[in-house]
């Protein structure tokens, strides 16, 4: 088929289709949810609660914060060469460049040494990995790609998977918010080496970690994971409680949403999230608002200057009005581009995982985290927001009112975009 002189229909059609899928995805999952807040996040009936939401939360585990590329490439990667029978990766990016041959190396060696290797990884965000995901898989590792995108396949490109989930021999299971790229080398040094988290985990909720990951692999290639090479008798390797999350398009409801939602009103004491692509809908900024009115300490620390998505920024900066207003501590991350998904409530309740505060995240994608019910574990995810804290720059009302007409109008423009963020 002959396409030139096409160029301005082909991307006329290309953005009809990302609005629509946009519109639809929303359309398609209710939206709109109401809490009333009956109990506090110490409540034993919180901690209850808990176990409606998906997964049940699992006590018996083991969880090590892992901060920057240097520490988890490290983890991730010792993790695979210890491998016993199988290897299940599904990530967001996967780029053939020196991150990715960090990753691809253990892999392969992995394989050739007959563990049961399987990589998954999304068709948007890893578009150009074609060579190293080749080498892969003439190795014997399984690599499939999570909605190709073509020009036959437009329809898919609102469809993805942004997980990012390591699972080795049914035990050991990572998830947070680091992608296999150069970006994410070093340890946030300097604006070349992003800011993020990952968690190490061990016991009983890495079968719940396996099974999220099944579910895209049985997807995208039919295979049925089940057996003790992937689901093995865990035995219990510490005393916290956890739990698997799961958001993926066809389900009715956003899980993530309903999860923040019930915490952020349980909040009593404080509420601390950092998220890099910050731009709540209506329900999680009232739910924010509230919580800053009734006394609680909401802190929220997004990207500063350094971010790859400055519409993403933009349309954040939107709605910070109402929330400062309210109460609300914004906190922008100077040292270089945070990515972290995390959050910790109340110094109890606390996730680290892939779900970021969007449309798409906590509706189109298919995300992941895990949820901790642990006063030992929050104290350390607190310790590491307070260490970030130290990088930050508070943003108050009267600066925010003081930005110019153009910076108004852009801020404006973006908002329209937000289906697609």
């Amino acid at each position: 088929m002959n396409l030139k002189g096409h160029g301005p229909l082909l991307a006329l059609g290309l953005a009809v289709a990302l609005l629509s899928q946009g519109c639809t995805l929303i359309a398609l999952k209710r939206t709109v949810y109401q809490f009333d807040h009956p109990f506090a996040v110490k409540d034993p009936a919180f901690r209850r609660s808990l176990d409606t939401f998906g997964n049940t939360m699992v006590g018996g585990n083991t969880a090590q914060i892992l901060n920057n590329g240097d520490a988890i490439i490290g983890s991730m990667a010792e993790a695979i060469r210890q491998a016993k029978a199988t290897v299940n990766l599904e990530s967001y990016i996967f780029k053939n460049d020196k991150a990715g041959e960090m990753f691809a190396q253990p892999l392969i060696e992995a394989a050739r040494r007959g563990v049961e290797v399987r990589v998954l990884v999304d068709g948007t965000g890893s578009s150009h990995s074609g060579p190293i995901l080749d080498r892969m898989r003439q190795a014997g590792a399984k690599v499939y790609v999570f909605h190709p995108i073509g020009l036959w396949s437009l329809y898919n490109i609102g469809w993805r998977t942004h997980r990012k989930i390591l699972v080795v021999d049914g035990a050991i299971s990572f998830t947070g918010g680091f992608c296999i790229a150069d970006n994410w080398l070093g340890d946030a040094r300097n604006p070349k080496e992003w800011r993020d988290t990952m968690v190490r985990v061990t016991g009983p909720v890495s079968a719940q970690m396996q099974a999220i990951f099944s579910q895209d692999w049985t997807y995208t290639t039919g295979e049925i994971l089940a057996g003790d090479k992937f689901y093995p008798r865990l035995e219990r390797t510490g005393d916290v409680e956890a739990q698997g999350i799961k958001v993926s398009r066809g389900d009715s409801s956003s899980q993530a949403e309903i999860f923040y939602i019930v915490a952020i009103q349980s909040a009593e004491k404080s509420i601390h999230i950092q998220n890099a692509y910050f731009v709540p809908d209506a329900r999680i900024r009232e739910a924010l608002i509230q919580a800053a009115r009734r006394g609680v300490d909401v802190r929220i620390m997004v990207p500063g200057r350094h971010i790859d998505m400055p519409l993403v920024r933009m349309a954040s900066r939107w709605h910070y009005g109402e929330l400062l207003q309210a109460g609300v501590h914004i906190l922008e991350y100077n040292r270089t581009m945070m990515h972290q998904k995390n959050a910790v409530i109340d110094g109890l309740f606390s996730t680290v995982g892939s779900i970021n505060f969007d449309g798409r995240s906590l509706r189109a994608n298919e995300e992941d985290s895990i949820a901790f019910y642990d006063r030992g574990f929050a104290a350390e995810m607190e310790a590491t927001f307070a260490d970030d804290e130290k990088h930050c720059r508070e943003i108050t009302f009267r600066n925010w009112k003081k930005r110019g007409v153009e910076q108004r109008l852009a801020e404006m423009v973006s908002v329209f975009f937000q289906p697609l963020y």
